[in-house]
């Protein structure tokens, strides 16, 4: 007759490996896909998902450890396993689409930076007030867009009052507009990456490499700050198209 704790064993590190496995191709999905560099760090999921992943990873096999056993029938381990699957499948998808609601969905042009905004920090019911085209948000990748200006006085205490309160410009879609209607502004408001390194000569190896990974010069690149909710010591490398090309964990503000 088997010992129960070789053969628990042997199952909890089968289940382990599938759990490798699919927590692999989860991670593939949030961090490729759903928040690429910079967002995650921007919007500070990494840890989040990372603390998700362990426990739902180490609680499956934990469980077929406590479980299993070589004197439980065939019907008797399919159902204890397949009850332990089914926990660990309800958990990892509740985890994963509240990661989803709070991805990356748009980077605004807002005034002197570039605001990343979450899916969670927009109203939903007033995308359909955002001009024609940009109504949607996409499932991976972010909408870029760039914020108009107040019509009216009313319209600009009013808008002052949002922003005090935590919706900026970028979290309102009744204000976007194409990011190709405010070049001219980003522009004007974007600053030589060689200055930035003069005033921040303690992060010059950190912006030359980050120009180096984006394969520019540093002299052919702009920067704008680069902010989130959650951070304002970023900035976004832009080139002469003015498309964001690189980033480094630099504070752009002067």
């Amino acid at each position: 007759m088997q010992k129960r704790w070789p053969f628990a064993a042997r199952c909890a590190v089968k289940h382990l490996v599938i759990c490798g496995i699919i927590a692999f191709a989860s991670a593939a999905l949030v961090f490729l896909l759903w928040y690429p560099m910079p967002y995650r760090a921007l919007l500070g999921v990494g840890s989040i998902y990372v603390l998700l992943l362990v426990v739902d990873v180490a609680c499956g096999p934990l469980l077929t450890l406590l479980l299993a056993s070589p004197q439980k029938s065939v019907r008797e381990m399919t159902f204890d396993l397949g009850l332990i699957a089914l926990i660990q499948v309800g958990a990892l998808a509740y985890g994963m689409h509240a990661i989803w609601l709070v991805r990356p969905a748009v980077l605004a042009f807002e005034n002197d930076r570039l605001t990343v905004v979450s899916a969670t920090e927009l109203d939903s019911s007033d995308l359909l007030n955002a001009p024609p085209g940009l109504r949607e948000l996409p499932a991976f990748g972010v909408l870029k867009i760039s914020t108009r200006k107040p019509a009216s006085n009313s319209e600009f205490f009013q808008s002052v009052e949002l922003s005090l309160a935590g919706v900026t410009p970028a979290m309102r879609p009744s204000w976007w507009q194409p990011m190709s209607a405010q070049h001219g502004e980003m522009r004007s408001r974007a600053r030589a990456l060689s200055e930035l390194i003069a005033r921040r000569p303690g992060q010059e190896l950190v912006l030359e490499t980050a120009a180096r990974q984006a394969g520019y010069a540093v002299d052919s690149l702009v920067y704008l700050p680069l902010t989130s909710s959650k951070t304002k010591e970023w900035v976004a490398l832009l080139n002469d198209s003015l498309d964001m090309v690189g980033y480094a964990p630099v504070d752009g503000f002067e």
